[in-house]
């Protein structure tokens, strides 16, 4: 996959840059999409001469910008629906759900939105919850740019590690992800463990 990957993007040229541009966004908005693959393959393309490096950091770093606010403003679009019909549950998720989850989006909103980039899987819904509590939307997209920058960094400084070999770079991108996969996985743990803890404790 790397190797068609690596050829497809080099036969496009310039607007192979497209490219690198839409993963960044369509991983935000399609979760399954292999975003950071191709971007760890931006760091080869940037070795090589293809792109300059900052170049393809800006591209990057705009394409998950793009998909943030795509998803803060289906989120924003949710919350106003709520407000028109309080009554309406609408995708399983009632009134009651939706203010506990603007309360806790005030809470630890700006932290969630700061890692979202390293929460593969679910840093879309970080930014959907964001519009949904009515986060206000340059606050929203300033922290998600800031994780953006950071997350963009360390992986094309990855994809510049392995020079021009493919096989190194699908080992460490096969790495790579079970590391992120592992860390959601526990983070999601110790988020469960705390709710059913506070469930188990007696009112005061």
């Amino acid at each position: 996959m790397v190797e068609f990957l690596d050829q497809f993007i080099a036969q496009l040229g310039l607007w192979g840059l497209a490219v690198f541009f839409v993963a960044a966004a369509l991983e935000y908005v399609v979760p399954p999409f292999p975003g950071d693959t191709i971007t760890l393959l931006g760091g080869v393309f940037a070795v090589r001469g293809d792109h300059p490096w900052p170049l393809m950091f800006g591209v990057v770093v705009a394409g998950s910008v793009l998909g943030a606010f795509i998803n803060y403003q289906v989120g924003h679009w949710l919350g106003d629906r709520f407000e028109r019909h309080p009554g309406k549950p609408f995708f399983g998720i009632t009134h009651a759900r939706l203010e506990a989850l603007q309360a806790r989006m005030r809470q630890r909103g700006p932290w969630l939105l700061m890692i979202n980039r390293f929460l593969p899987g679910i840093r879309g819904l970080i930014f959907v919850a964001a519009g949904a509590a009515h986060m206000p939307r340059i606050n929203a997209l300033f922290f998600g740019t800031l994780s953006a920058m950071a997350h963009t960094a360390l992986v094309l400084a990855l994809g510049v590690t392995v020079g021009g070999n493919l096989d190194r770079l699908e080992s460490l991108m096969h790495r790579y992800q079970r590391a992120s996969v592992l860390l959601v996985c526990i983070a999601l743990g110790l988020v469960a463990i705390r709710a059913l803890i506070k469930r188990g404790t007696p009112a005061t």
